[in-house]
């Protein structure tokens, strides 16, 4: 049976850098990002991710599959 696949795919107008450090680093930026939840990861392959509500509760978690900062993040 084949793997299943989930793609999203946003088209955000801004520049790369701007567009990383508001999913990745400004935790106050990604909130409008991330409805609210922020991130959590080394955004490197291979380390861990998570979204966590501001009490802490974690939303959702996975792993970074690729990053290149700033132009390409699939978790």
């Amino acid at each position: 049976m084949p793997k299943s696949t989930f793609v999203y795919v946003t088209y955000s107008r801004t520049s790369p850098e701007r567009l990383w450090s508001a999913l990745t680093t400004d935790a106050e930026f990604m909130k409008q990002y991330w409805f609210g939840s922020h991130c959590e990861s080394e955004w490197e392959a291979g380390s861990p991710w998570k979204m966590l509500y501001p009490d802490g509760t974690v939303v959702d978690s996975g792993e970074i599959v690729e990053a290149d900062a700033p132009r390409r993040l699939v978790i």
